[in-house]
């Protein structure tokens, strides 16, 4: 998959569990909780997906190459800021 198409959905299901916990929020705490807990999650799916393009981005000027529907070609510069960082 696209790099911004993966952007847009962890966007999407975001915007999608802050609706839904503004709808919970006065109903039962234990459901408001286990919700919070999903946004955040889904927060840092979003902020992962977007760290990841701009270092692609930012040491290349080209997308990861990958066919479609087989995973991801490993990215070399990902792996060296994780290890560096």
């Amino acid at each position: 998959m696209d790099n911004d198409l993966l952007i847009n959905q962890a966007r999407q299901l975001y915007v999608m569990l802050l609706i839904k916990q503004f709808g919970l929020s006065v109903e039962s705490k234990t459901r408001l909780t286990r919700l919070e807990n999903l946004i955040i999650m889904a927060r840092c799916r979003y902020q992962r997906r977007l760290n990841h393009c701009v270092l692609c981005y930012q040491y290349r000027s080209f997308d990861c190459i990958r066919e479609a529907g087989k995973k991801s070609t490993s990215c070399q510069i990902l792996h060296w800021h994780a290890k560096n960082s």
